[in-house]
């Protein structure tokens, strides 16, 4: 496949349908990435064969230029392999690894209403980014010597109505 048709499919991809705005996107890659493993080499010899996930994901999103709606999103990823889930008697089980990627697109909007723009940004963008990040995190945790782990895709509509809850 030439790069030409590559460009060709991924606007084509991005098409609405009945007029929708569509969303642009440019290249997605790693941000940043970081891995500790506090007991390191003591861990994998007491580690439980099924360790307990908490996984917690952040939105960003940044104009990068004033009067261009051109945007850097970053999906961030934090997972934290515990030896159990978190109890009363155990309110912070001890951690095996603690793993967090940024993993960012660019992406050109067209001119919308803020919802609109928001909604793009906040659900669309990161749906988009997630499949990638997903990948890094897991390969992340696999190449430190952990058991794979399932994630599930994300509800981001969702999440957003509960960040803008928040406030």
């Amino acid at each position: 496949m030439s790069d030409h048709s590559h460009a060709d499919t991924l606007s084509g991809a991005n098409q609405g349908t009945g007029g929708a705005p569509a969303l642009s996107v440019g290249n997605q890659y790693v941000r940043s990435v970081s891995l500790n493993v506090p007991d390191a080499p003591a861990v994998y010899a007491s580690m439980p064969a099924r360790p307990h996930i908490g996984l917690v994901l952040d939105v960003n999103a940044r104009q990068l230029a004033d009067r261009q709606l051109t945007f850097e999103v970053t999906l961030v990823m934090r997972a934290r392999g515990l030896t159990t889930p978190p109890s009363e008697e155990n309110p912070e089980p001890a951690a095996l690894y603690e793993a967090e990627i940024a993993y960012s697109g660019l992406f050109a909007l067209p001119p919308s209403e803020r919802e609109v723009l928001e909604t793009m940004l906040l659900i669309d963008a990161p749906r988009l980014l997630f499949p990638g990040a997903r990948n890094v995190l897991l390969n992340l945790v696999r190449e430190a010597g952990f058991p794979t782990i399932n994630i599930q895709p994300v509800d981001f509509v969702a999440l957003w109505q509960a960040r803008r809850k928040q406030g």
